[in-house]
């Protein structure tokens, strides 16, 4: 929920790019778009990660599964260290504000 300024966002995409090289996954593609920067990459077991950030600075992580036969999981058995937005739809904006991340300078 921490607010990514438009200014620290390509920072935020940049180390996510070099640790996602260092640790082996394959970029796919990064969107260098001002309103929805984003970079792609894939696994070397097949996942698919996405890091976005979008309106108001928030911060997206997608990944997918490759195919995978479907198991049980049991449910967590430790509350959320913050606000569960399971079952909240649209998600709230951001509202947390970092000295760094949000900092509205490069």
């Amino acid at each position: 929920m921490t607010v990514i300024s438009e200014e620290r966002r390509g920072s935020l995409l940049g180390i996510v790019d070099r640790f996602w090289r260092k640790s082996g996954y394959r970029i796919k593609a990064v969107n260098k778009d001002v309103d929805l920067p984003a970079i792609y990459a894939q696994t070397g077991d097949g996942f698919g990660v996405t890091l976005s950030v979008g309106g108001k600075g928030q911060a997206f992580f997608e990944v997918d599964s490759p195919c995978v036969e479907e198991s049980e999981v049991a449910e967590p058995t430790a509350p959320p260290n913050g606000p569960s937005y399971d079952g909240v739809y649209p998600l709230p904006r951001p509202n947390v504000r970092s000295d760094f991340w949000s900092l509205g300078a490069p």
